[in-house]
C-alpha cells in the first residue's frame, strides 16, 4: 500500500505542476464543462486531487468531481498511459490542440503579393458588380485601353453574368467554410473577438483562399510567441 501511496503522490504532484491543461480537458470532455475553462486566464482553480484504479477525483474551486475510468486500470503503474490516452481522445473529440488554447488570435496584414491579389479581386469585383463600367461612358471603358478595343470590352461585358455568379458562389462557399470550420472551433478556445472575426471574414469574402493561408500563418506565429512566452516544451 505504501508503494501505491507514493505512486499516487508522484502522479498528483506531476499532474498539478505540469498538466493542469489535461485535467481541465477531462472536465470539458467527460463532464461537459465549457471549453473556456481551458484558457490559462480562466479564474477557476482546478487540481487533480486523487487517482484510483477506478476513477479520477478533480477539485474545481473547492468542489470535487469524479470521472470513472472504463475499464479500470490494473494498477497505478498504468496511469501514465491511461492519462495520455484520455488526453488524446478528448482533444480529438473536442477538436482542440494544447498548442493553440492560449494563443492570441489577431489579424495580420497581407504580404505584398497577397495585397496585389486583394487589389486584383477588388478590381474584378467592381467589374462584375458594376458591368456598365465596361460600356461606352463607363469608368473602365473610358480610362483604360478598352476604349480602343470595343469588341473585347463587349465580350467581357457579356461574360459578366457568368463571372458574377461564379465569383459570388465561390466566395460565399469559402466564407461559410471559414465561419463553420475555422472560426467556429476557435470561438470559445482560444477565443476570437468580434472585430477580429469580422475583419478576417471580410478578407475571405474579398480574397478567398489566400486568407486561409494567412490565417494559418497567424496561428503559427502566435504558437511560436506562446512557446517563447511560456518557455515550456509541449508534452
Amino acid at each position: 500500500m505504501a508503494s501505491n501511496d507514493a505512486a499516487r503522490a508522484r502522479i498528483l504532484a506531476h499532474m498539478n505542476k505540469d498538466h493542469v491543461y489535461d485535467t481541465k480537458l477531462y472536465l470539458v470532455h467527460y463532464l461537459s464543462y465549457p471549453k473556456s475553462l481551458l484558457r490559462a486566464s480562466h479564474k477557476s482553480v482546478v487540481a487533480l486531487s486523487d487517482i484510483q484504479a477506478t476513477h479520477l477525483t478533480i477539485s474545481v474551486d473547492g468542489t470535487t468531481k469524479q470521472i470513472p475510468l472504463t475499464p479500470p486500470m490494473a494498477s497505478l503503474s498504468d496511469a501514465r498511459i491511461r492519462l495520455v490516452d484520455m488526453t488524446k481522445q478528448a482533444e480529438s473529440a473536442l477538436g482542440i490542440n494544447r498548442e493553440t488554447v492560449d494563443i492570441d488570435t489577431t489579424w495580420i496584414p497581407p504580404r505584398p503579393h497577397e495585397l496585389l491579389v486583394s487589389c486584383s479581386m477588388a478590381f474584378i469585383g467592381y467589374m462584375l458588380f458594376f458591368p456598365s463600367t465596361l460600356l461606352p461612358g463607363g469608368l473602365l471603358h473610358e480610362s483604360t485601353p478598352l476604349k480602343s478595343y470595343p469588341d473585347i470590352a463587349g465580350w467581357i461585358y457579356n461574360a459578366t453574368p457568368f463571372g458574377y455568379w461564379t465569383f459570388v458562389t465561390f466566395h460565399i462557399v469559402e466564407a461559410l467554410y471559414f465561419v463553420t470550420r475555422v472560426l467556429g472551433p476557435c470561438w470559445a478556445v482560444p477565443g476570437v473577438s468580434l472585430p477580429v472575426a469580422t475583419l478576417w471574414l471580410s478578407e475571405v469574402l474579398l480574397q478567398g483562399y489566400l486568407s486561409f493561408v494567412r490565417w494559418d500563418r497567424m496561428i503559427e506565429q502566435q504558437k511560436t510567441k506562446r512557446k517563447a512566452r511560456t518557455g515550456k516544451k509541449e508534452h
